[in-house]
């Protein structure tokens, strides 16, 4: 009975700790477990900020990864503490738009820039409405950001960001109005992935896809994995999706979307099951940082980083070599 215990236990353990194959390496772990965060690439180097502490506090502080060197680095901390908060690069320009806090799960409505030659941050034009839980993008000269949790709800509108006047305007609205979702630009296009309506039991598998140019939105594929709080990054001519969670676990999946085949397709799963989770590309991979392991409050140190088959990321300069120590044993996740 005994050796049946440990032989159980054993393998119970055995199973918690990250198998890295099919893509995936290891990472620089963040400085702190932390999640309900979102990613931001400036100037190569990427930036995580905020996010949700292990003992639950709200937290304004922002670190940023040199991927050469696998260093991260704390630099000025926000304003105020925020999570939920998406990060969105323009005009070689940071900015943190939104979220929620800073002491418990009120939307908010603004936006900061973050000056890196001065290491601060210095306020922009709020947003139309406070809003968190959504996703931002810069395409065309502008910021888009979609979706989230309002006051009263879900807010339909998306609202669009120009920094010559440093004003907002709305855009047409969302056709599938949620919150926790994802978004990507391929082609000067916007996709809103997955979400959900303030439910993680009720999660969307759509894909719809924003044109700046006309103002309109379209009805794509569905991902294969209905999911809310989960992270989307685009390499060449696919969107890659990973994580996510329901009431009751975290997800594992890794799903892709061909944008010219205009087809999903399933990929080797992330190492760290976990929602609430960063994903960032730069040289070529994919850093998917942080979030929880488990459905809830929970918070993981992770870094975990896919580099995709060469033929699918032709359109993609060489970066830097990988971090010196990828190759050490990644310790079992809490």
């Amino acid at each position: 009975m005994l050796a049946a215990l440990v032989l159980a236990a054993t393998v119970a353990c055995g199973s918690s700790a990250p198998r890295f194959k099919d893509g995936w390496t290891r990472g620089p772990s963040l400085p702190e477990p932390i999640q309900e965060i979102q990613a931001g690439v400036l100037r190569g180097r990427i930036f995580v900020a905020g996010g949700i502490r292990a003992d639950r506090t709200v937290s304004a502080t922002v670190y940023r990864l040199d991927p050469v060197s696998g260093r991260w680095d704390r630099v000025a901390d926000l304003p105020e503490g925020r999570h939920h908060m998406p990060l969105a690069v323009l005009d070689d320009s940071l900015y943190a738009i939104g979220g929620l806090g800073p002491r418990g799960f009120d939307p908010v409505s603004t936006v900061w820039v973050y000056d890196e030659t001065a290491d601060r941050w210095r306020p922009r034009a709020p947003l139309p409405e406070p809003r968190g839980a959504s996703a931002a993008v810069a395409t065309g000269g502008r910021i888009i950001v979609i979706g989230g949790m309002g006051p009263a709800g879900l807010p339909d509108s998306i609202a669009i960001y120009d920094p010559g006047t440093d004003r907002w305007k709305h855009g047409a609205p969302v056709p599938t109005p949620g919150d926790h979702l994802a978004a990507a630009v391929v082609g000067g296009k916007v996709f809103a992935i997955g979400g959900r309506p303030l439910d993680p039991g009720r999660n969307f598998d759509r894909l719809e896809m924003y044109d700046p140019a006309t103002d309109t939105w379209a009805a794509l594929p569905r991902m294969p994995t209905a999911r809310g709080g989960l992270a989307a990054a685009a390499l060449g001519d696919r969107i890659y999706t990973f994580g996510g969670e329901t009431r009751w676990r975290a997800f594992g999946e890794h799903e892709v979307y061909d944008v010219r085949a205009g087809a999903w397709s399933r990929a080797p799963q992330l190492p760290t099951r976990r929602h609430g989770l960063a994903a960032a590309v730069t040289g070529g991979r994919i850093y998917v940082i942080g979030g929880g392991p488990r459905a809830g409050f929970a918070q993981t140190d992770a870094v975990e980083i896919f580099t995709p088959p060469a033929e699918t990321a032709l359109t993609v300069a060489p970066g830097p070599a990988l971090w010196p120590a990828l190759a050490v044993p990644a310790p079992a996740v809490p």
